[in-house]
């Protein structure tokens, strides 16, 4: 069930869950009785931030509202805007995550404009692993759910 909801309603709901639950950390799968998908919306305002696209009012607004940017308090990692194509990869990652739950975005999974952001991620996984990947791009890979561990095994084919 998708409800539509502005910006405003949106953090009120978030605020209220705050008031009620502050030491509560908010689910990515949470709904609110009205069946607003309210840790999904927390998700896309931290990787908004993360990536540089959430604008300086809305983040202000969110901080006055007292909300959590990490749920283990860490600073968020950001991505430098000079870098368009590392982010279009990292917002893809986030959709994936968002549409399938996780972040184990198939090697050859291609978005829909033809970017092959399944071997982008596979060859930045690779150099995580052989330790030869930059801090400030590992951050915000493991803010997204990606681990330079092991796969599950199973089947790797888009979905």
């Amino acid at each position: 069930m998708r409800t539509h909801r502005s910006a405003a309603s949106a953090m009120e709901l978030y605020s209220e869950f705050r008031q009620q639950h502050p030491h509560t950390a908010i689910p990515e799968n949470y709904v609110t009785e009205c069946g607003f998908q309210l840790g999904r919306w927390q998700y896309r305002q931290r990787v908004a931030r993360m990536l540089g696209t959430l604008p300086a009012e809305r983040i202000h607004q969110l901080d006055s509202i007292g909300f959590v940017w990490s749920e283990d308090n860490s600073p968020l990692p950001a991505v430098t805007r000079t870098d368009s194509k590392r982010r279009r990869m990292l917002a893809e990652i986030a959709a994936y995550r968002e549409q399938h739950g996780n972040a184990l975005v198939p090697a050859n999974y291609v978005n829909s404009e033809g970017e092959q952001v399944g071997q982008w991620l596979y060859r930045a996984v690779k150099k995580w692993r052989a330790d030869a990947l930059p801090d400030e791009e590992r951050g915000p890979l493991a803010a997204l759910g990606v681990s330079p561990g092991p796969r599950p095994r199973g089947p790797r084919t888009a979905a």
